[in-house]
């Protein structure tokens, strides 16, 4: 038996070997049971080991998943998000396999699909995994519009996501027998035209330190009718006084396309009747909530 190469292995697999990598390494059942004996080695899973003792970590038991599964079984769904780094936590491992193919694990909820293509599959920190794309068009349909919204513009910040190709994938993977990704389509379209990232991060610290003041809440995302009848969507808004607040985030400055169709959009607000004001990153949050709170007092006392 190579134990050089075991331990090797072990290494780049959070500290696992898979029966079948301990038997390619010139294991046999009987040098694997002596080495469980000992103690040297001990189960993770049925037919995955653990080599000496490394720290169990959850991306150990991901990985145990994966190997116990065979070669074709990839962190999914959730899990895959949070091998992605978009979830802090994640329930119950999901993997998914070849849609031909029973794989039964306990403790796993295993996915099937005959619909997997060289683009849907990464390697994370050794983690056979689903692309970004694959791992949020495969929640898209149980997750709300809001927290894909945010897993997307975390991930577009980091540099890890195109809009345009998870648009793409999306439109390629909606067929039968497949569920529509019905939230995920919501937050891709509320993410079109222009869209900065760096808003949905800025909207959130504006809501948070209006809560802290004890002010009026504002609503995120307000859907509006363009004169064209095109949808569109206004960062924050007040509707019961016509009150839309847009915030210029950091990711787009200086990008002419963006100013231009932030511009035109303002316009378009003005002339349906809102009340438009526009904040920038570097704006303090107290200048930003007295100024929301004085406008909202304002136009409270015009309608009166």
């Amino acid at each position: 038996m190579d134990h050089r190469s075991i331990t090797e292995t072990a290494r780049t697999q959070h500290g696992l070997i898979s029966r079948q990598q301990a038997l390619d390494a010139g294991a046999t059942r009987h040098t694997i049971q002596a080495q469980l004996r000992r103690g040297t080695w001990s189960r993770a899973r049925d037919g995955v080991y653990i080599v000496g003792a490394p720290e169990p970590t959850w991306r150990q038991r991901a990985m145990a998943g994966c190997l116990a599964g065979g070669d074709d079984v990839l962190g999914s769904h959730r899990t895959g998000l949070r091998l992605h780094g978009l979830v802090d936590l994640s329930g119950r491992l999901e993997v998914l396999t070849d849609g031909y193919r029973r794989v039964r694990l306990p403790g796993v909820f295993v996915h099937r699909t005959i619909h997997l293509s060289p683009e849907d599959v990464t390697v994370i920190d050794g983690i056979p995994a689903t692309s970004v794309i694959r791992s949020l068009i495969d929640v898209g349909g149980r997750q709300s519009a809001q927290a894909l919204g945010s897993m997307i513009d975390r991930a577009t910040l980091a540099g890890h996501l195109d809009l345009a190709a998870l648009a793409k994938r999306t439109n390629e993977l909606i067929m039968p027998g497949r569920e529509r990704p019905v939230a995920l389509m919501q937050a891709i379209a509320q993410r079109g035209d222009g869209h900065d990232p760096g808003r949905s991060v800025f909207e959130a610290r504006v809501i948070a330190a209006m809560a802290e003041r004890g002010l009026p809440q504002l609503v995120r995302q307000h859907p509006v009718i363009r004169s064209d009848g095109r949808m569109a969507f206004i960062d924050l808004a007040r509707p019961s006084v016509m009150l839309a607040v847009e915030l210029d985030g950091w990711a787009t400055h200086g990008v002419r396309s963006a100013f231009d169709s932030d511009r035109i959009r303002g316009n378009e607000l003005l002339l349906l009747g809102w009340h438009l004001l526009r904040f920038t990153w570097t704006m303090t949050d107290d200048y930003i909530c007295e100024t929301i709170e004085r406008t909202i007092a304002n136009l409270r006392r015009r309608l009166a």
